[in-house]
């Protein structure tokens, strides 16, 4: 019997459940767990009944029944559906919160012994691609309806002689096309070996590692795969933790550093030690710890390897002597980070890969498990990230994969003994042999899409989801004062919040973005309504969106999705894309003064390239006296480029220079009094535009982008963690 729980359609023979193009695996134990809630619907079921019923013993494990229950609870959570089909009753148990509606599952009444033969029929004919001679489901399964229509008519003596012949008609058919498939199969193994780049499809299997209420990523393993390292963000704080597990009895214990917060960097390599970034954000503390857990149940303290950048976004990795600390870093806070090499005896730095001058730069330095190699993601800001290795024998440098994502991604890592790598992208993992460059590319069903991976065998490897973030809006008033105050305007409950706040003239509303409808839309807060005004079909794609830009006559807005460049009429709730642009990798854009012309920066490689474009006339020209990296707009349409050093004001040319500490930032807003910047990290800074004074301070949460209204509230777009797993998948 299949069921209809809320959103979700229980197939209990196939242990999954399904909506739409969602499908999900429940284990054997949810199973079981479903079905009990499924017998009493709507009813609190106390700890007890689940204990004696569902695993029918007479005790069993607190922490078992809260890993089940979460388990369940979030295979059944759906990205449109608000409220939690399992609840939780304090101290009473837990309930379904739906009724679930038996389906009918549609069986034929009639001839069940062809239908029986169509089912093997069907089940060969999938795998046998190039047999074309096999009617299909329905033709047949019509034929055989259409004569049971009239069995009544047919003496029952035909009718045993016709039902023996469709089934020794059946029966040698497919031993026929089992023989024909077989030889097929045999044939091409043997004659047709898999090419260079062919993409092997692989059904994996998927299960859930981590059970900690939190955000949990970066998993890495120990060199023997005795121990299972992870970070795990609180979702009230928003303060990570560091956890070790070890994987034979799924024991676990949480690492500590004096006060600091503290999350997973590594494992030294061939070596029992973590290596952590312990961190304080309101005193700009950042360093690296080691704690050695050979004494699993007693770690050490830990001692302080060096001091890190708090922008720092990457890796590092101690050799197995503890002499070479390999990392990426950001330095003087421009561009990107390179690779560098810290010797803990002398204290020196060396850089093996030179910083680069574009966002986001050298990623997640690994050691090989050979040390050979130090492998490397490089992301560059708006270009597919790669996967490069350094020779530490000969300092070769070479790139043996480039992804097909513009995004930043860590979903990388040595095969244990070997010179191979994973590089993992959306469901796609491909093995790289860095000694002769050849690779495999495996399509893992389910989809999954990993941000960090932890290559386990060479058919497994641990993973954490890419999706780890909620995004909502964020109100801040008196940022620079001590009566600071905060709170949510927009904040979601959902998976995917891509929220862009700006204000609407002088009016008191909001234009933001949400996909709390589905997909991303453009929406209006006036007072306490919120409206969806803008209706992106398909023909647009899931909307990835850039920074929106209001013009100065609150009619019009700019915006980029999915790279390419668009403004949207707001009273007609009407998209235009900008054909003439199409192709052109723009890295930022403003409206000019008049509504009639639009500026936008130009990514050239290494450089960046001003042009203005005009709407009506259509004509591109190019401006060469300045090279912004970034272009801003007030809440009264005026356009701003933000070079290395200076502030320029492109109606009357007007320019401020900046102090080194509002340089090469990443995240910028302005009205009439000030310039705020931000690392999108904690760092907050105003660059007073009379004075010229610098103000700054931190904040306790992570933001990308924000804006500021003409009485200097700040609209974030803050990033809190949601509830994730560290999962293992293997094939």
């Amino acid at each position: 019997m299949n069921y209809q729980i809320g959103p979700w359609q229980f197939i209990k023979n196939r242990c999954v459940v399904v909506a739409g193009n969602i499908e999900r695996e429940l284990d054997p134990l949810l199973v079981k767990l479903l079905m009990h809630f499924i017998s009493k619907p709507q009813q609190i079921i106390a700890r007890q009944e689940l204990v004696e019923q569902v695993w029918q013993q007479s005790f069993v494990d607190d922490n078992a029944i809260n890993r089940a229950i979460s388990e369940l609870r979030k295979q059944l959570s759906h990205p449109i559906e608000k409220a939690p089909l399992l609840k939780t009753h304090y101290r009473k148990g837990y309930s379904l919160t739906v009724v679930a509606t038996p389906l009918a599952v549609n069986e034929p009444q009639h001839q069940p012994n062809a239908m029986t033969s169509i089912d093997h029929v069907r089940e060969v004919s999938l795998n046998a691609t190039n047999v074309s001679d096999i009617k299909s489901d329905s033709e047949i399964a019509h034929v055989v309806l259409a004569e049971s229509s009239t069995s009544s008519q047919v003496i029952a003596t035909s009718y045993t002689k016709s039902k023996q012949f469709y089934v020794v008609a059946g029966v040698l058919l497919l031993v026929l096309i089992t023989v024909i498939v077989s030889w097929l199969v045999m044939n091409n193994t043997k004659q047709h070996p898999p090419e260079q780049g062919e993409i092997i499809k692989t059904t994996a299997t998927i299960i859930p590692s981590t059970w900690n209420v939190g955000a949990e990523a970066v998993p890495v393993l120990s060199f023997d795969k005795q121990y299972l390292a992870y970070s795990n963000t609180d979702l009230t704080t928003q303060q990570p933790h560091a956890f070790v597990k070890r994987i034979a009895d799924q024991r676990e214990i949480e690492l500590h550093y004096q006060d600091f917060n503290v999350s997973i960097l590594s494992w030294q390599l061939k070596q029992h030690s973590v290596l952590l970034q312990a961190t304080k954000l309101s005193e700009q503390q950042c360093l690296m710890v080691l704690v050695d857990i050979s004494d699993f149940l007693n770690p050490t303290a830990g001692r302080v390897i060096r001091e890190c950048d708090l922008r720092y976004t990457g890796y590092a990795q101690l050799d197995e002597s503890g002499t070479f600390l390999y990392f990426s870093e950001f330095k003087d806070k421009q561009g990107g980070a390179g690779l560098l090499r810290y010797n803990t005896h002398t204290k020196k730095e060396t850089t093996l890969v030179p910083s680069s001058d574009i966002l986001y730069g050298v990623l997640m330095p690994r050691i090989s498990s050979s040390g050979k190699y130090i492998g490397y993601i490089q992301s560059l800001q708006g270009q597919p990230f790669s996967f490069f290795t350094y020779n530490l024998q000969t300092t070769e440098i070479k790139r043996f994969f480039q992804g097909q994502s513009k995004g930043i991604s860590f979903a990388f890592d040595w095969l244990p003994n070997e010179d191979r790598v994973f590089v993992s992208e959306y469901d796609r993992l491909t093995t790289i042999n860095v000694v002769d460059g050849s690779h495999t590319v495996r399509e893992i069903s389910p989809y999954l899409s990993a941000y960090y991976i932890a290559a386990q065998s060479a058919n497994s490897f641990y993973f954490s989801p890419a999706q780890t973030q909620q995004l909502s809006i964020f109100k801040v008033t008196d940022l620079f004062s001590l009566q600071m105050q905060g709170h949510y305007l927009y904040q979601s409950e959902g998976n995917n919040y891509n929220a862009l706040p700006l204000l609407s003239g002088q009016q008191a509303s909001t234009l933001f973005i949400s996909s709390r409808s589905g997909n991303g839309q453009i929406w209006l807060e006036q007072g306490d309504q919120q409206v969806q005004i803008s209706n992106f079909t398909a023909l647009h794609g899931t909307p990835d969106f850039g920074f929106v830009r209001m013009a100065s006559n609150g009619k019009f807005l700019l915006l980029k999705i999915n790279e390419q460049l668009n403004f949207f009429d707001i009273e007609a709730k009407k998209l235009h894309s900008i054909a003439e642009l199409k192709g052109l990798k723009v890295a930022s854009y403003a409206w000019s003064d008049n509504n009639e012309l639009i500026w936008l920066i130009e990514q050239q490689d290494k450089r960046y390239q001003l042009w203005q474009f005009n709407l009506l006339t259509r004509e591109l020209a190019k401006r060469n006296d300045i090279a912004p990296y970034a272009l801003l707009n007030d809440n009264q349409g005026r356009s701003y480029a933000v070079t290395n050093d200076e502030l320029i004001r492109l109606a009357d040319d007007t320019r401020w220079q900046l102090p080194d500490a509002a340089r090469s930032t990443s995240f910028h807003a302005i009205n009439a009094e000030y310039l705020y910047i931000s690392d999108g990290i904690s760092r907050v800074a105003r660059f007073n535009l009379t004075s010229h004074a610098l103000e700054e301070t931190h904040v306790d949460f992570k933001s990308f982008a924000f804006n500021v209204t003409d009485n200097n509230e700040l609209l974030f777009n803050r990033r809190d963690v949601k509830d994730t797993q560290i999962k293992l998948v293997s094939w």
